[in-house]
């Protein structure tokens, strides 16, 4: 443990991580480091030395430091802790307590998203998605949008697949059943389930609120407490992005159960 201390230590410098970061993109000797960095060659040389010493830097035959393979892998897993830091104000009242243990260590994947903090900009960006989508929509309790309705419509018509996961109260208002029926009625939706298009399932409890498509993630809304959300989160198109909000769904689509047709 207390070595785990010490190597804490050493990456608490911001000039020793800026030289981790300068020698994962290649390797270079004490004087490339100091101008890149702004620092005295004397400086740079005593904060590579110290890294050098905890392991988390080499030094090459042609005098040059390179990144090591540990260093190169703790340095990786400062991604979700530099996220979650940038994020502070949002993670202080979110709760992630409750998604797979495995989602929250790789939480640095959504390192290259952007924070929705304005409930009309979660339902542009679902809005943006949906005129975006070519192949597949993916969504987990995000509430009606009466507006989406008609996208929704087009989206089916382009051969878009859908994958719609969601708890039993949540129910179209009434006040919107009249918009939703003008664009896709009874007999309309009986047609796009016949058609494989569209698969719909119940889960007991929702951990996140999530709508994408396979070119970009819409939300991804945590918890401010059980059960509730404020539907304030993330949006990305970033690739590791992508691929870890579509793992967290199939997660969730796993343990679901169907709906009947009839229901």
């Amino acid at each position: 443990m207390e070595r785990l201390y010490d190597l804490l230590f050493e990456l608490s410098s911001e000039e020793r991580h800026g030289i981790l970061l300068l020698l994962k993109e290649r390797p270079m000797n004490v004087t490339q480091l100091a101008r890149k960095l702004d620092l005295s060659t004397q400086e740079t040389s005593r904060h590579v030395q110290r890294i050098v010493e905890a392991e988390l830097a080499a030094k090459n035959p042609n005098g040059q430091y390179y990144i090591s393979p540990f260093g190169n892998l703790l340095l990786s897993q400062l991604t979700g802790t530099k996220f979650i830091v940038k994020n502070r104000q949002y993670f202080t009242s979110h709760i992630l307590d409750r998604i797979p243990e495995g989602f929250r260590a790789s939480i640095g994947e959504l390192s290259d998203s952007q924070l929705i903090d304005n409930v009309m900009v979660m339902v542009h960006s679902v809005e943006e998605t949906l005129r975006g989508a070519e192949e597949y929509l993916l969504d987990i309790n995000v509430p009606y949008i009466a507006s989406a309705f008609p996208l929704i419509g087009e989206a089916f018509a382009r051969g878009v697949r859908g994958q719609f996961l969601h708890t039993s109260d949540l129910k179209i208002p009434p006040s919107m059943l009249e918009e939703r029926v003008r664009y896709m009625d009874d007999r309309v939706m009986q047609r796009i389930r016949s058609s494989g298009l569209y698969q719909e399932r119940v889960v007991d409890k929702a951990d996140v609120v999530l709508y994408m498509s396979e070119k970009q993630v819409a939300i991804v809304s945590f918890p401010v407490e059980e059960q509730r959300f404020d539907y304030l989160g993330f949006a990305s198109k970033d690739r590791k992005a992508l691929a870890w909000c579509r793992d967290l769904f199939m997660h969730y689509w796993e343990f679901s159960r169907p709906v009947p047709i009839d229901e």
